[in-house]
């Protein structure tokens, strides 16, 4: 693996890790939030935050913008309905077959300007 594909798997997970922070603080202020669901989730955030919190002000440090805008994407997440969860997934999809459809275009009007 690539030190660019270590990065980017790297800063997926601790965008996830950083989701999965915020979600828990809204799972706070359920009934579903027991005693021993407490503790565990004391638990995992303290670990969690340990674990990303370099990561983070590297980040932060090295492109305060791209940091930014990670926050930002987060919490857009954050902030979709269930269903809009689901539907994501057929977005992001479409957007890359279209993506990939754009990309063979260009490589065969390429091959066309070629031939000419």
């Amino acid at each position: 693996m690539s030190d660019y594909n270590k990065f980017e798997e790297g800063l997926k997970l601790v965008v996830l890790y950083q989701a999965t922070l915020e979600q828990m603080d809204n799972f706070k202020n359920t009934k579903l939030y027991k005693q021993s669901i407490k503790k565990n989730m004391n638990r995992l955030e303290k670990d969690i935050e340990q674990l990303i919190h370099g990561p983070i002000a590297q980040l932060d440090k090295i492109n305060s913008d791209l940091f930014t805008d990670i926050q930002g994407k987060v919490e857009l997440i954050l902030d979709l309905s269930a269903t809009e969860l689901a539907q994501l997934k057929l977005v992001v999809d479409n957007h890359r077959e279209e993506q990939l459809q754009e990309w063979q275009q260009q490589i065969l009007d390429k091959e066309i300007e070629g031939e000419l």
